[in-house]
C-alpha cells in the first residue's frame, strides 16, 4: 500500500539546487526553468510546477501544446503569449489559462528578463510530452512579437 500524500514545501535553499533546464533543439526555444514541485522528487500526486525564464528581447517558447492544461502567473517582466492564434499582451500579476491541447507560445521582446510560475495538471513534470507546431517557424514567431510593439 502505498504512503499518503503529504504537505511540501520548497525551501530557498532547495531551490538554488534544482538543475535549470532548456530544450535541446534552439527552434523550441530559449527559455530556461527549473522545475519545483514534481514526483518522484517530491511526494505529489496531482501537480507539477516550476519557473521559467526569457531573457531579455531574445527569449521565447516557441508554439507548442500539450494534453495538459497549465496556468502561467507572470512573476515580473512582460511579453506576448499567443494561445489558439489570438495574442495576449502579459506582464507582472498576470495569469493565463491554458487549455489542454491549446496551441501556445511565449516571447519576450522587452528590456528586462519575462519570469513566469507555471502549473501543470499532472503530477510529474516527465509526463508532459511538448509537441512543437512544425509549420510555425522561427522568423514567424520573430515577425509576430515585432508587431506587439514591446
Amino acid at each position: 500500500m502505498s504512503s499518503p500524500i503529504q504537505p511540501v514545501v520548497v525551501s530557498p535553499k532547495q531551490l538554488t539546487s534544482h538543475n535549470i533546464e532548456q530544450f535541446g533543439d534552439p527552434s523550441q526555444g530559449n527559455c530556461t526553468w527549473h522545475t519545483l514541485v514534481s514526483a518522484p522528487h517530491t511526494n505529489t500526486n496531482s501537480l507539477s510546477s516550476g519557473i521559467a525564464v526569457c531573457q531579455p528581447r531574445i527569449g521565447c517558447l516557441r508554439h507548442h501544446r500539450h494534453k495538459e492544461a497549465e496556468i502561467y502567473y507572470i512573476i515580473s517582466g512582460e511579453g506576448i503569449v499567443h494561445i489558439d492564434g489570438v495574442e495576449h499582451h502579459v506582464s507582472a500579476g498576470s495569469t493565463v489559462f491554458i487549455p489542454g491541447d491549446a496551441e501556445h507560445a511565449i516571447f519576450n521582446q522587452a528590456e528586462e528578463e519575462l519570469k513566469w510560475f507555471y502549473v501543470f495538471a499532472t503530477d510529474s513534470f516527465g509526463d508532459i510530452v511538448y509537441r512543437f507546431t512544425p509549420d510555425k517557424t522561427a522568423v514567424e514567431d520573430t515577425k509576430a512579437v515585432e508587431g506587439a510593439g514591446l
